[in-house]
């Protein structure tokens, strides 16, 4: 048999293989235990340490849908920080929030530059993802994402990459199906700086910080440059600049790092 051959025969088994795999998760579709199959399936052909399944919803925190468990390196109490304020720090959650699409998402697709000397990276994803982060994303409408999140202790391999892209279509699929089968738990409330939706600026918590100061501090805390932040939220550098000098004069703060302690202090 030539080469050539023997190539498309082994890519034929991987496909069909493939095909018996989604099959046995759609028949799991109702079960309670389908997000642990998905992550078995998916843990043949991909090397992770953590995943979680949960919902990103454009006015409050996510809801966790399920987890790995401690023996797999997750832990609780991290899960708890970031419902409870820390998932505004996210860049998954804030590209979810704000453009809502579909598909594969890379660490590299999001995270700003500035990301690897944040509060949210020492706090929670060096504890919790330590090195790399992928996430497969279905928007739901009304302002919600269904993501599930493989992290890693190492780079994720450009074929791990690859596959995943191959494999979203149809693990996507199932993943929206599975939402008929969901019950929300209880989730705790919005972070007071939680920006709100209808486009005016609004003064809330005890600081008094506009919504778009709440922007302008989120974006700061998780590792957004000045010129990032202007970008996304399509203003200049300078009114980004008086932003941070009016919230700074609020806050009664001169540091990032005194930044981080206020909005940790408002948690829920």
């Amino acid at each position: 048999m030539s080469q050539n051959s023997e190539k498309g025969t082994t890519g034929m088994l991987e496909a069909m293989g493939w095909h018996r795999d989604f099959a046995r998760l759609l028949a799991r579709l109702e079960s309670e235990d389908f997000w642990e199959a998905v992550s078995r399936t998916l843990a043949r052909h991909i090397v992770y340490n953590t995943w979680v399944a949960l919902v990103f919803h454009a006015d409050q925190p996510p809801t966790i849908l399920a987890e790995s468990d401690e023996d797999d390196g997750a832990d609780e109490s991290l899960f708890e920080d970031y419902q409870r304020g820390l998932y505004l720090l996210d860049p998954f959650y804030v590209a979810a929030r704000d453009n809502g699409f579909d598909g594969l998402v890379t660490l590299d697709d999001v995270a700003p530059a500035r990301f690897t000397a944040t509060e949210y990276y020492q706090r929670y994803f060096r504890r919790n993802i330590v090195s790399d982060e992928v996430q497969i994303n279905r928007s739901l409408g009304a302002g919600r994402t269904l993501c599930l999140s493989l992290g890693s202790t190492r780079t994720f391999l450009h074929s791990e990459i690859g596959l995943l892209h191959l494999i979203e279509p149809w693990l996507g699929e199932l993943m929206r199906l599975r939402m008929h089968f969901e019950r929300y738990g209880e989730t705790p409330g919005p972070h007071p700086w939680h920006p709100h939706r209808g486009g005016v600026e609004e003064t809330a918590t005890r600081f008094g910080l506009t919504d778009r100061e709440r922007e302008v501090s989120q974006l700061m805390l998780g590792g957004g440059s000045t010129k990032e932040i202007a970008r996304r939220l399509s203003i200049s550098v300078e009114t980004v600049r008086v932003h941070k000098k009016h919230l700074y004069a609020k806050l009664g703060i001169n540091t990032q790092a005194e930044l981080f302690s206020r909005f940790w202090q408002e948690r829920p």
